[in-house]
């Protein structure tokens, strides 16, 4: 095995590991945030008071810097796609927080989501060029994903039931992807680690807050399945389109890369389909 391909293999057990502290923090900030009403900067204020939601902040930063050690490993097309898996890893332990076990029918989804993963990954580049941006690019690709993740917020707000909450959680999904994003483009230094190390910190912060929006209303499944789709497509979009990073695309490929994103799309969509008394609800005050 080569220098390279070690070095890929240590990028993904650093993801993997990164993934496993999110999916923690997904099902702590769930089951904490479900406790609420309030909404907006007093929710995320009340949250604070949480020594289970503080944990949960602890879970994110040791998974987001994880994950920044991984993006400094491997390119960003194979290091996000990987956070699909977070809903996987946060199944049971959801359920073994909430005093079930996982069902067959949750594990053949799980699984499916796991194989259509594979796939996709077959067809991501393992290797990344060297671009330098200017903070010009870098302030426009900020402006860019600012005006969608507010025109998400603003139809979350007015839709009503499950609905909004997945245009939450889509808005969330969408500032964590930016955030690896310009994660990414810090550590390498493709742009002004100054400028990218704001935007990146600025979007994982904002995430935290929409995604608190999203739990409270939701429970863990939708919300959860829709930021760990859309967040590494967005961050896989930045990747090819701002980054450079190649994806080719001949049939074989594009065959396999489809094929994964419908069965990891079908797995997920089945996790969010739990019945109402498997779900996991918790205790209220």
């Amino acid at each position: 095995m080569s220098g390279h391909s070690h070095t890929l293999v240590l990028a993904v057990l650093v993801a993997l590991t990164s993934v496993l502290c999110y999916a923690t923090s997904a099902v702590l900030q769930q089951r904490t945030a479900s406790r609420q009403t309030a909404g907006g900067v007093l929710l995320v204020l009340r949250l604070a008071r949480e020594p289970r939601w503080l944990l949960a902040v602890a879970a994110t930063v040791g998974g987001a810097l994880l994950h920044v050690g991984a993006l400094a490993l491997g390119p960003l097309t194979i290091v996000q796609p990987l956070g699909v898996l977070t809903l996987v890893f946060a199944l049971p332990l959801g359920a073994r927080l909430a005093g079930r076990v996982v069902t067959p029918g949750e594990w053949r989804a799980a699984a499916a989501v796991v194989l259509g993963l594979a796939a996709v990954l077959s067809v991501t580049p393992h290797r990344a060029p060297l671009l330098r941006l200017t903070p010009a690019t870098l302030v426009a690709a900020g402006t860019v994903v600012t005006a969608l993740v507010v025109v998400l917020v603003v139809i979350g707000g007015r839709l009503r039931g499950s609905g909004g909450l997945v245009v939450r959680a889509a808005a969330a999904a969408t500032c964590y992807g930016f955030a690896s994003g310009m994660a990414r483009t810090a550590i390498t230094g493709a742009g002004s680690m100054l400028v990218a190390g704001v935007m990146a910190t600025v979007g994982a912060a904002a995430g935290l807050g929409l995604a608190q929006l999203a739990y409270r209303d939701g429970g863990l499944g939708a919300p959860l399945a829709t930021v760990t789709l859309v967040d590494p497509l967005v961050a896989v979009l930045i990747g090819v389109v701002l980054l450079g990073e190649p994806i080719g695309l001949t049939p074989l490929r594009l065959t396999l890369g489809v094929g994964g994103v419908l069965l990891t799309s079908i797995g997920i969509w089945a996790l969010t389909r739990v019945p109402p008394q498997a779900r996991s609800v918790p205790a209220r005050r």
